[in-house]
């Protein structure tokens, strides 16, 4: 009796929640009211067991000939924390009451009831439940991965890559894969993106470490977040900016690899031999690829600077037989910023002559860049930039659009930027600059073609394509539908066009159809019915706002009148007001932060992560399944 009692696990304090088990936190209860202090800060549900759980028995680490405690035959699985559900009902319903305002379009009546039952559905939070995520299913997000990978060339992973193999020698970029992996399902993709930002927070920002995964991790992450859905959502910038530090840490930025440093980092995968190793390199040349980008997109500082030694990583990678088309894509990426950059710090100038001649020299300049650009290009690149064939390769979708969109975009970047186009706020430049001065006919009709270009070759790819675009892609796609329309307002002013020779000669309507017609078939959210669907896709909420796009579009080319561009006491009047579907207040609602409408990273207390396997201990975290039970598999 003795020797059974003496041998029972002890069990621990039955009083402590689990939310505060899970952060390892002292539970403190200052009320009666059951509820300790955290979870009542945090505002969460406060869940005590019935019965304190036995604590594990200690064993004794295992010899390196000795068998592991873990069964050989044990079948791991993830279990995803519990989160607040996504629900996007409420916006969609606002988008659609925006629309009936906005364009006098009649919303069925059907649509009547979901106002009423809109304040009864507020007020019935649901939970996304705790579900496994076993290791095949992992396999298959990795798959999945591997197939858009070459849209974002920076981060290379190999084609026998395994779940577990990557455990072992990269967990955080693992965990980064599996996220940008699942968002075509939502609830999955919020779990598991809860669980990034939980260890990047964890891992990076509390404890401080520094290494080649966590970086390559977060480039993987930024480069596949939806910011084409929510341009508002500038948390790209935070991650940016850790980006930037890891790399100054790492001594990315140095011509040899860092021997000494005070701050205590993982050296492993950054050296070979006396030079930094080539997944360095990319990663160096893929951040700034990214911020540059990005920096572009929302128009602020790029932190990165251009350098020279990234011309000299960039020869090294020609030869690489994984990525030789980097060294291209950062080039094409420096042309737009550089054009970006002349025209953010350009004076303007009194004389209208020497304006216009200073305008054209500097078309010239940016023309025989992008000229010696395509001249310098080996073959093999080339070969990629040409037309895709009917045979699907995995991966050579990705590689041929990155190339040849980010070729097309920067032929437009040369001229939008001359005509004013990616100024913000455009209206400001609408005021000041474009009717000072009649714009020139040869650049309008030049950015025409360059747009008709961008578009064809954007519809001439295979759907499936639009499936392995990155941030850069998207962001490529947005601007051009900004440009083109812009373009088409202030080409029929100058023209003098009608609102039929306006849509012959450019075709946007079309181009819009044809995408919203593409991403609705793309999209796994159903599209029938009048009720708006409660979680649609990054695909679904792209197509809705190319829709608005056209909406507004088309109401404009109907009022096309002669001299209808015209500008009344500092306002632009008539056709000249375009709505961007972004920017309006009245959509705030609908565009507001993915974390913010997929629920708060701050909902820890209410998540209880847990990794069990059969005949296995248990984990606490999907870190620890990661690091501790894949990577051994």
């Amino acid at each position: 009796m003795a020797e059974k009692s003496g041998n029972a696990p002890k069990l621990r304090n039955a009083r402590a929640c689990e939310a505060c088990r899970a952060s390892k936190s002292r539970c403190i209860y200052k009320s009666q009211l059951g509820v300790c202090q955290r979870c009542e800060i945090n505002g969460a549900q406060c869940v005590v067991r019935d019965k304190a759980r036995p604590m594990r028995t200690r064993t004794t680490r295992p010899t390196a000939t000795g068998q592991t405690p873990i069964s050989a035959h044990s079948e791991f699985s993830l279990n995803l924390p519990t989160v607040s559900s996504p629900d996007t009902r409420k916006d969609v319903v606002a988008i659609h009451d925006h629309h009936k305002e906005f364009f006098g379009d009649d919303v069925p009546a059907e649509m009547g009831h979901l106002h009423s039952s809109e304040e009864s559905h507020q007020s019935q939070q649901s939970f996304i439940e705790q579900r496994k995520l076993s290791l095949g299913e992992a396999e298959e997000l990795l798959s999945l991965y591997k197939k858009r990978a070459s849209s974002f060339p920076f981060v290379h992973i190999t084609a026998n890559a395994t779940v577990p193999s990557l455990a072992r020698t990269s967990p955080f970029l693992l965990l980064a894969i599996l996220t940008s992996a699942s968002i075509g399902d939502l609830s999955l993709y919020h779990q598991i993106n809860h669980e990034f930002r939980r260890v990047l927070s964890s891992k990076v920002i509390v404890e401080g470490r520094k290494s080649l995964d966590y970086l390559q991790g977060l480039l993987v992450y930024i480069a596949w977040y939806p910011h084409h859905v929510n341009p508002k959502n500038n948390q790209s910038f935070m991650y940016m900016n850790l980006c930037i530090s890891l790399i100054t840490d790492l001594g990315l930025d140095q011509d040899k690899p860092i021997t000494t440093n005070f701050n205590e980092i993982d050296t492993r995968g950054l050296a070979d031999g006396d030079d930094l190793s080539r997944p360095a390199r990319r990663a160096y040349l893929g951040a700034y690829y990214l911020s540059s980008s990005l920096s572009q997109g929302f128009q602020k500082p790029n932190n990165l600077h251009y350098r020279n030694l990234m011309d000299i990583h960039g020869e090294v990678l020609m030869l690489d037989e994984y990525s030789p088309e980097i060294y291209s894509l950062v080039k094409l990426r420096r042309l737009a910023e550089k054009i970006s950059e002349w025209h953010s710090s350009k004076q303007p100038v009194s004389d209208s002559q020497m304006e216009a001649l200073n305008a054209e020299v500097n078309i010239r300049i940016f023309l025989n860049e992008l000229l010696e650009w395509r001249n310098s290009t080996s073959d093999m690149i080339r070969n990629l930039r040409g037309s895709i064939q009917s045979t699907y390769c995995p991966g050579l979708i990705s590689s041929v659009a990155s190339i040849a969109l980010a070729e097309r975009f920067a032929e437009i970047t040369i001229y939008s930027y001359q005509l004013g186009f990616l100024k913000r706020p455009y209206r400001d430049h609408l005021k000041t600059a474009v009717f000072s001065e009649p714009a020139n006919s040869s650049h309008l009709g030049n950015c025409l073609t360059a747009c008709k270009m961008f578009f064809e070759y954007l519809l001439s790819l295979p759907e499936s394509g639009y499936l392995e675009f990155s941030v850069v892609q998207w962001a490529e796609v947005v601007q051009a539908v900004v440009v083109i329309s812009r373009l088409t307002f202030l080409m029929a002013a100058n023209v003098g066009w009608d609102p039929a020779s306006t849509r012959a000669n450019v075709p946007f309507g079309m181009y819009l159809d044809a995408l919203c017609y593409r991403f609705q078939h793309l999209s796994s959210t159903p599209s029938e019915g009048v009720e708006p669907p409660k979680n649609p896709d990054v695909l679904y909420i792209f197509m809705m706002v190319l829709g608005s796009v056209k909406k507004s579009y088309e109401r404009r080319v109907n009022n096309i009148k002669p001299k209808f561009f015209a500008v009344d006491h500092g306002n632009a009047i008539e056709a000249a007001r375009g709505h961007c579907p972004m920017m309006d207040p009245n959509l705030s609602v609908y565009f507001g932060t993915p974390d913010s409408t997929y629920g708060s990273s701050l909902e820890t207390a209410s998540s209880t992560p847990s990794f069990t396997a059969i005949s296995a201990p248990l984990y606490h975290d999907l870190w620890a399944t990661m690091t501790g039970s894949w990577a051994e598999e």
